[in-house]
């Protein structure tokens, strides 16, 4: 008899023990992102960033995926609003508008947002002829 009830405490404990394991496997889990019905960018549109192919599709990155919300010119000014699943890829995607663009604007800002905006802030790339690289964050804002 206690030696029935010692196997049963075991298998119960056993099987708890699998519950929790899995349960924290489950939590760990990478969440995965909806594509959002967007595509993959062909590799002919990173040498066409500007063109309208290139804001209806997702970029790779090292940490990640990316793609272009808008853009805008001023004079010989570039703004351009990027979407990306980790911030710290914001200087690599920077350089690519600044090796693609730099013969005809002088000054190129990308501004890169999170794609969760849970409050993550932003980072910017700013080129100038004169200056080179620089970037800064933008922490989230207080609400």
């Amino acid at each position: 008899m206690i030696r029935e009830l010692s196997i049963r405490r075991a298998g119960f404990l056993l099987t708890l023990c699998g519950v929790l394991a899995l349960s924290g496997c489950a939590i760990r889990q990478p969440r995965v992102r909806s594509d959002l019905g967007i595509r993959s960018c062909p590799e002919a549109a990173l040498s066409h960033l500007l063109a309208p192919d290139a804001l209806q599709c997702w970029f790779t990155a090292s940490h990640g995926r990316w793609r272009t919300l808008s853009h805008e010119s001023h004079y010989a000014v570039l703004v351009v609003n990027v979407e990306a699943a980790d911030i710290r890829d914001a200087e690599a995607i920077g350089r690519q508008f600044v090796g693609a663009e730099r013969q005809t604007f002088s000054e190129i800002l990308v501004y890169v947002h999170p794609e969760q905006r849970e409050g993550d802030g932003m980072r910017r790339v700013r080129w100038t002829t004169v200056g080179g690289f620089e970037t800064l964050d933008f922490n989230g804002s207080a609400r």
